[in-house]
């Protein structure tokens, strides 16, 4: 699945589009908040785990390359801003 929206572009999800739409909004949140990448992922991630419980995953950054293993429809990435976002839930 590839949707843009206004500044949020989700480039792959498997997600219901409730949780997408959460998702868009927590990170958003995340890069109004923080600067820095690592300050970013951790608040998605924590803020994930309080809402979802464990266990989440978060890298942020302009690029990087990437093949996890993930809960089905628990996998999002976005690219807000030209900084791409990856969060997936594994907990095995």
């Amino acid at each position: 699945m590839h949707v843009k929206f206004d500044d949020v572009e989700v480039k792959e999800t498997d997600m219901d589009p409730d949780l997408m739409a959460e998702s868009i909004e927590i990170a958003k949140e995340a890069q109004k908040k923080y600067v820095e990448d690592k300050d970013i992922a951790a608040y998605i991630k924590d803020t994930f785990e309080q809402k979802f419980g464990p266990t989440w995953h978060c890298v942020v950054g302009r690029s990087f390359g990437s093949r996890v293993s993930y809960e089905i429809q628990h996998f999002i990435l976005l690219k807000i801003k030209h900084v791409s976002v990856m969060i997936f839930k594994c907990g095995f």
